[in-house]
């Protein structure tokens, strides 16, 4: 009961931690977006990624799993989470008529369950 109780914990500290990090690629996309008429939504996208690893990166490490883990495997398994983002946001950019914005966000919500998974059992095991 204690070790569920302590992985009930720990996937609500990924939830914060990763809440804030999505909150921060979310802003910072939009921002770019929103000021740079024109800009491509996958560049976009990839500034505001880089924004939210690092916020990622140390609410993990000092919150989530309170060990500092491997920032290398840690940013293959964030690498990873983004590659299925793009991947999605093609996707539904090429299938849809889903403005920028919302198929970005969309394709943002969907990665953090498989991003848990790896970080829990790899990267900062």
């Amino acid at each position: 009961m204690k070790a569920m109780l302590g992985e009930a914990g720990r996937m609500t500290r990924f939830g914060l931690v990763g809440g804030a990090a999505t909150l921060i690629h979310l802003l910072a996309a939009g921002a770019l977006l929103g000021f740079f008429t024109g800009l491509s939504p996958f560049i976009a996208n990839i500034v505001a990624f880089l924004m939210a690893f690092l916020v990622s990166l140390h609410g993990h490490r000092h919150i989530t799993f309170k060990q500092q883990g491997s920032g290398v495997k840690f940013f293959v398994v964030a690498l990873s989470g983004f590659a299925l983002n793009n991947f999605l946001l093609a996707s539904m950019l090429a299938v849809t008529p889903l403005p920028d914005f919302v198929a970005l966000t969309i394709s943002t919500l969907a990665v953090p369950i498989v991003s848990y998974l790896a970080a829990r059992l790899w990267a900062f095991r």
